[in-house]
This record gives C-alpha cells, structure tokens and sequence, in this order.
C-alpha cells in the first residue's frame, strides 16, 4: 500500500483543479508527442541526406525519408491529440 501510495505522489503534481487525478498519462502521451517531433526531424534528415547522396539513384532514396516523416507525424499527431 505504501508503495502505491508513493507511485501516486510521484505521479501527481501540485494543481488547482480539484477534479485533478494524478497519473502518467499525460507525461507518456507528452514523451510520445516528443518521440514523433524526434522522428520527424530524423525523417527529415535522412530525406535531406539520401537525396543529395552521388551516385544512382534508387527507389529508397526517394521513400524511406519521407516514410518515416509520416510515421513521426503520426506519432506526434497522435500524442498530441490524446494530450
């Protein structure tokens, strides 16, 4: 019990609403909001880096990139909208 007691403290935060319930929610949605920015950015990168890539040209330099922007928008959509 002391346990669960603690877990929920740490949990919680200081918060004028009174219909406040503590949990980690919010927090794992926001890391999940973040992860997707992360995941943009590295789409991004790797879109910026494949494309400017000397030689052949391959159907991988045109679609890996762009996938993973579309899974890291997903993933910050998604954390977003639950948040």
């Amino acid at each position: 019990m002391a346990l669960e007691l603690q877990i929920v403290n740490l949990a919680g935060v200081a918060h004028n609403n009174p219909h406040y319930e503590p949990g980690w929610s919010g927090f794992f949605l926001a890391l999940l909001g973040m992860a997707g920015c992360l995941t943009v950015f590295t789409g991004l990168a790797v879109t910026i880096f494949l494309l400017r890539v000397d030689g052949r040209k391959s159907w991988g330099n045109y679609v890996i990139g762009p996938a993973v922007l579309v899974v890291g928008l997903t993933l910050t959509a998604v954390g977003v909208q639950l948040l």
